[in-house]
C-alpha cells in the first residue's frame, strides 16, 4: 500500500522503551504488561517486539493512564529514516528509494556534526549511519546518540563500503542495530528498516 507525503495509510508501531516513555512508566512495567498479555504486542520478522499505536491507546484508556498530545498524534504521520553519509549521490539515491518504496519521510545529514542537528530538528525513527566520514566518524555519532537519554532509543544501522573482520567486530562491540554494505542491495535494505521500525514486511 503506497502512502503519499503528510498522510498516514497504515498502522506505526512503537517500542517497549517509547510506550514507556509515552505513558510515563518504567520499562519493565511495559514489559511485564506484554509479557501477561495485557498489552498486545506484535513480533517483528528479526524477533524485536512491537506496540501498534491503536492499541496503545486503547490500553492507556481502559487502565486509566493520560493520553498525551505526543502520543495521540505520533499515529499521524510518516515514520522518518535520516541517512548520515558524506557521498550525495548515495545519499539521494537511497533517500529516493525509501520514500517512493517505503513511503518514509526520509532527510539527509552529510557530516557527524550535521546529523546532530539534524536529530535535534527531525526527530528521525532511525538512522543509516556511514561509519567513515571526515569530520567525526559513524561509532563517534553514534556513542553521543547513546549517551543522550532523548536519542538512545533511535535504532541506527551502520553502513560502509569498508567492511572486513575488524570493522564487523567492531560495529557489534558498538551494539549497533544491523549493518549494511554498500554498494546497497536497496530492497534489503528496505526490509532491515522495516524490520527495525516493526513495521510488517507487508506493508
Amino acid at each position: 500500500m503506497a502512502r503519499r507525503r503528510g498522510t498516514y495509510l497504515g498502522p506505526v508501531y512503537y517500542t517497549t522503551y517509547q510506550v514507556a516513555k509515552f505513558l510515563g512508566v518504567s520499562l519493565p512495567t511495559v514489559v511485564n504488561w506484554v509479557n501477561s498479555g495485557l498489552l498486545a504486542a506484535h513480533r517483528t520478522p528479526g524477533g524485536h517486539r512491537r506496540i501498534a499505536h491503536n492499541d496503545i491507546i486503547a490500553f492507556a484508556r481502559a487502565h486509566n493512564y493520560p493520553v498525551g498530545r505526543e502520543l495521540l498524534e505520533a499515529g499521524s504521520g510518516q515514520r522518518k529514516v535520516l541517512i548520515v553519509d558524506d557521498e550525495t549521490d548515495f545519499s539521494e539515491m537511497v533517500r529516493e528509494y525509501l520514500s517512493l518504496r517505503g513511503g518514509f519521510e526520509v532527510e539527509v545529514a552529510d557530516s557527524g556534526f550535521q546529523a546532530g542537528l539534524t536529530v535535534a530538528r527531525f526527530k528521525p525513527d532511525l538512522i543509516l549511519m556511514d561509519i567513515m566520514m571526515p569530520d567525526m566518524d559513524g561509532f563517534q555519532v553514534y556513542r553521543l546518540l547513546c549517551e543522550d537519554p532523548e536519542t538512545r532509543h533511535i535504532p541506527v544501522i551502520a553502513c560502509t563500503a569498508y567492511r572486513d573482520a575488524s570493522v564487523d567486530a567492531r560495529v557489534r562491540e558498538e551494539g549497533f542495530d544491523g549493518f549494511v554494505e554498500k554498494p546497497l542491495q536497496l530492497e534489503h535494505l528496505l526490509d532491515l528498516v522495516r524490520d527495525k521500525l516493526g513495521i510488517p514486511v507487508s506493508a
